[in-house]
């Protein structure tokens, strides 16, 4: 009788790809602010470094109490339409609303002198942007475990959300590097405060209405819990459930592995002459980024455990390379574009499966506590996924731009300058957009030496989970 629920095709075609898509929209804003944030706030909109840096550290810290405390909101809520997807119908359109707020800090305060209150201004537009951020969020990811108790299923919408997103919510890193070239060019009449409000606008508009797709065109087949959770349980059920706790652990201790995004845009801008080289370089990595998620159904009969520990070794020994290779020719294009395509493509075979099996194995934590509990608790574990996201780029965006000034890079008036002196700022850029991430990200391999939410032990959680289902 196990065999039945687990072979049994609950979600089709149509509601897949269109799970995916709706992520596809929502990482349009996500990627529009994570990785444009320090780049907008200090080059664009003129806040000092040292500013942008505290912001970015106190919301992250923030987010140690709003995810969870919102992913207890979520596992509390009782509709006719489910748990999760009221508020993927409600968030998207203020979302989008916040984002163009966000965006259009440099040319609403255009000609203001007052660095305090474009601080606060950044403050109070970036605080309301996350908040309404977690809010979609965690129900979106929360629905990837409760829209079907067929496991082949969940990979399957995972899967989709990761790869439609790849494409869709790509396209403000092929966009933006072409319009900041454009306006520093003097070839479009809009200066770079004016793009970036257009931008904006797009991803507040077009990704926020292909997000609201979730909400309304999404089921949840699973049955919940009938307690409602206290919000004190949050912080309880990290500790009750080990193996979330140590993907969690894993992700905090990678922290400083995502500094390169930060500082990509200053490498090509400084060291390369010309930001829209990255596109260039992308283009073999966005394809073999395509190929993996295809592919994704055989990797994943691999062992998750092994997968993300071998990943990780191989994409560190792999920078390491790049960056001997490169380290006498940094500032030379003909040597480094071939040198970063190459590394995009090992890099974007690491990004593919880890866009997708963390979050699998997230699933799992939750069927491993609906095995030892009885309870589900999608909001409360999801939230921990957001959290642990929002954390890291926190921290390592804060900590990017915390050390701008020290790598030799000043600004002057609203611009970002090189200076030359003793460092050498542009091999520095060159390590940090290469092997350094990558070595450091070897720490968050730690917490899965005690990881054990696998092989045969998950297949007899699962199967006594499908026997429990049927008997009620």
């Amino acid at each position: 009788m196990t065999t039945v629920t687990q072979n049994k095709r609950y979600v089709g075609v149509k509601e897949t790809v269109l799970y995916g898509i709706a992520n596809g929209g929502q990482v349009i804003g996500y990627n529009m602010v994570r990785n444009q944030l320090t780049f907008f706030l200090v080059t664009v909109f003129g806040v000092p470094a040292q500013a942008v840096a505290t912001m970015i550290f106190v919301m992250g810290l923030w987010d140690a109490f709003n995810d969870p405390l919102m992913g207890t909101v979520v596992d509390r809520t009782r509709t006719r339409f489910g748990k999760l997807r009221p508020y993927l119908m409600f968030v998207p359109l203020p979302l989008g609303a916040a984002t163009v707020l966000f965006f259009g800090g440099a040319t609403f305060l255009d000609g203001v002198q007052s660095t305090g209150l474009k601080i606060a201004y950044m403050c109070i537009t970036y605080f309301i942007w996350e908040v309404l951020y977690t809010i979609g969020d965690i129900p979106y990811w929360g629905l990837s475990a409760a829209i079907s108790p067929n496991p082949a299923d969940r990979s399957r919408v995972i899967t989709s959300a990761r790869f439609i997103s790849s494409i869709i919510g790509g396209l403000p890193g092929i966009v933006v590097p072409v319009c900041i070239d454009l306006s520093r060019n003097g070839t479009i009449p809009l200066d770079m405060a004016q793009v970036f409000l257009i931008l904006g606008v797009v991803a507040g508009t077009v990704g926020m209405g292909l997000f609201s797709l979730a909400g309304f065109f999404t089921k949840e087949r699973i049955i919940q819990s009938s307690d409602e959770p206290k919000v004190l349980d949050c912080f309880k059920y990290l500790f009750k459930n080990k193996p979330l706790l140590l993907l969690v652990s894993s992700s905090v201790l990678g922290t400083v592995g995502g500094i390169a995004d930060t500082f990509t845009q200053y490498f090509y801008t400084f060291s390369l002459g010309t930001a829209s080289l990255s596109l260039v370089a992308g283009i073999p990595g966005t394809i073999m980024g395509f190929f993996t998620y295809l592919i994704m159904p055989k990797i994943e009969k691999i062992d998750s455990k092994k997968l993300i520990i071998r990943i990780a070794f191989i994409k560190a020994a792999v920078t390491v390379c790049v960056f001997l290779a490169g380290c006498k020719s940094y500032t030379n294009p003909l040597v480094i574009v071939p040198l970063l395509a190459v590394q995009g493509v090992f890099n974007s075979i690491v990004s593919s499966i880890m866009m997708v099996i963390p979050t699998k194995m997230m699933g799992d934590t939750v069927d491993y506590m609906e095995w030892k509990t009885g309870e589900r608790n999608e909001g409360m574990t999801f939230s921990l996924l957001t959290f642990i996201s929002k954390l890291t780029g926190s921290f390592s965006t804060a900590f990017a731009t915390a050390i701008i000034p020290i790598i030799g890079l000043s600004q002057v008036g609203s611009d970002m300058v090189l200076v030359e002196g003793t460092v050498n700022t542009r091999l520095w850029l060159w390590g940090l957009v290469t092997f350094i991430p990558a070595v450091l990200n070897l720490l968050s391999l730690i917490p899965y030496i005690f990881y054990d939410l696998s092989g045969d032990k998950l297949a007899e959680i699962r199967k006594e989970l499908e026997e429990r289902r049927i008997s009620k």
